[in-house]
């Protein structure tokens, strides 16, 4: 792993921290970073690892808005979760 590589994961996971103490808008701001994030990330790191990162966390389907955000921010543990390994199987613990 490069250090623009390296660089790329620590931004997202302190991404998915803004985003996980945010309260107002959540739904929205999610919707937005999540498009930009994984565009970015995929340049960044590939295909493989960005397929990788999105099958993290409940895939179920949410029956009503409460239960959304719930999932959305399971899914963001989840991947953050990932990252982090991914950090630390590399040798880089931060």
């Amino acid at each position: 792993m490069n250090e623009t590589q390296r660089a790329s994961i620590e931004r997202t996971m302190r991404e998915i921290d803004e985003l996980l103490a945010q309260r107002q808008g959540f739904n929205q701001a999610y919707r937005e970073w999540r498009e930009r994030a994984m565009a970015q990330l995929r340049e960044e790191l590939g295909d493989e690892l960005v397929e990788e990162l999105e099958q993290k966390g409940p895939r179920q389907t949410p029956i009503n808005r409460q239960h959304r955000v719930h999932i959305f921010r399971q899914r963001l543990h989840a991947q953050q979760r990932f990252l982090q390994e991914l950090l630390e199987r590399e040798g880089i613990s931060s």
